[in-house]
Formats: C-alpha cells, sequence, structure tokens
C-alpha cells in the first residue's frame, strides 16, 4: 500500500492548505484542485520516498547473526575465537586456537545462546597444546577417506565435493545435481570414522 499526501474537505474544509498523510489511493484526485496534477504528483512522490526511508532503516536494524554473535564472545573475554558465517546453510563456524577445553565448550554455549533456532553452530575450534600433532593426522586421515569414498562412486566422483576438517569437524563444499546427491554425501560424511559433526554446504546445480 502506498502512501500518499492528500487533503480531506471534511475534516480541513476551514483550511484548505492543510495537508496530511493518507493511505487511501481514492483521496489522491483532492489534491489536484488545490495543487494542480503535477504538485499533487509531486507530494505523493515525496511521501513515498518517506514511507521507503522509515522502511530502509526498519530493515538496518534488523539484527546481524555474525555482529550479536562477535560482541557477545566479546563480552565473555574470547576475543581469540574467529566467526565465520554460512548464510547458504545457516551454519556459523567458531575457528581458531583456546587455551582450555572450557573455553571451547564456553564458546559453543554463546554461540548457541545467540543462534538459537534459527541455524546450527560448528565448534571447530583448537585446544592450545592439546594433542596437537594428533588432531592434525586425524583430520588428514578423516579427509583421506573421504576422499576415497567420493572416488569409489562412479555418480559422485564426477562432482565437485571438497571437505575441509578440523579438529573432526567436517565442512563439505562444492556441487552437486541433486538434492538426493547432496543428502548422500552427507550421510556417507556423518558414517566415516572419525566424523564427529558435519556441515553439508554442497550447492545443486542442475545439470544441462
Amino acid at each position: 500500500m502506498t502512501w500518499t499526501l492528500s487533503f480531506s474537505q471534511s475534516e480541513y474544509s476551514d483550511d484548505p492548505t492543510r495537508i496530511r498523510a493518507h493511505p487511501r489511493r481514492s483521496d489522491r484526485h483532492l489534491l489536484i484542485p488545490i495543487l494542480g496534477v503535477e504538485g499533487a504528483m509531486k507530494f505523493t512522490v515525496c511521501a513515498t520516498a518517506v514511507a521507503a526511508m522509515c522502511l530502509g532503516m526498519a530493515c538496518h536494524r534488523a539484527p546481524d547473526t555474525e555482529d550479536t554473535l562477535r560482541k557477545a564472545l566479546d563480552q565473555a573475554n574470547m576475543h581469540q575465537v574467529e566467526v565465520k558465517l554460512d548464510n547458504d546453510e545457516h551454519i556459523v563456524h567458531l575457528k581458531g586456537v583456546v587455551g582450555s577445553m572450557a573455553e571451547r565448550s564456553r564458546a559453543e554455549e554463546v554461540a548457541d545462546a545467540v543462534v538459537g533456532t534459527s541455524g546450527r553452530v560448528l565448534n571447530e575450534l583448537t585446544v592450545k597444546g592439546l594433542n596437537d600433532t594428533t588432531a592434525d593426522d586425524l583430520d588428514g586421515d578423516i579427509r583421506k577417506n573421504l576422499d576415497r569414498m567420493i572416488d569409489n562412486d562412479p555418480t559422485l566422483k564426477q562432482r565437485d565435493i571438497n571437505f575441509e576438517v578440523t579438529n573432526s569437524m567436517v565442512a563439505i563444499k562444492g556441487e552437486v545435481r541433486s538434492a538426493d546427491e547432496k543428502t548422500r554425501v552427507g550421510e556417507m560424511t556423518k558414517a566415516a570414522p572419525g566424523v564427529k559433526d558435519v556441515a553439508n554446504g554442497l550447492q545443486i546445480e542442475p545439470g544441462q
């Protein structure tokens, strides 16, 4: 509904110069005798612009998940935690190095509280000094195993599928041809040995 500036004779018959914002399109013709066609059009455009500006300001005030989470983590003295937001899949990635398992768990709790039911959190944080070499080796083994599984599938090996593994958390990237293929890759990944959690970010690009 477009707001226009119109003149109501019933309310302002004693003062024809008073003009008000009104949503009724039927009143637009009342402007013409006073302002002329061009003047009425100018007032209509101005009113529409004001309404659009107000709407834009309201949209600008909409909460931003990444910024909100960043502030929440900073308030919890977790400045070292990096936040990466995957808008397409509604997944928040927590990356970086923390000093203890308690800090790692705390960061996930803060993120879960911010994200709520609007998405999910993938905790890829590394605990400083906690079997770094072993964790890297395990991530490498998981990645190799997943690549092998894709190569052994006659259909999926023709797709562009990549795995990012951090602390046994797997993020899947690339493209497949259908929702069934995306689901199948996700299920295969979840069932792979050593995998703790999966973020399936595959894009569906149907073949020509």
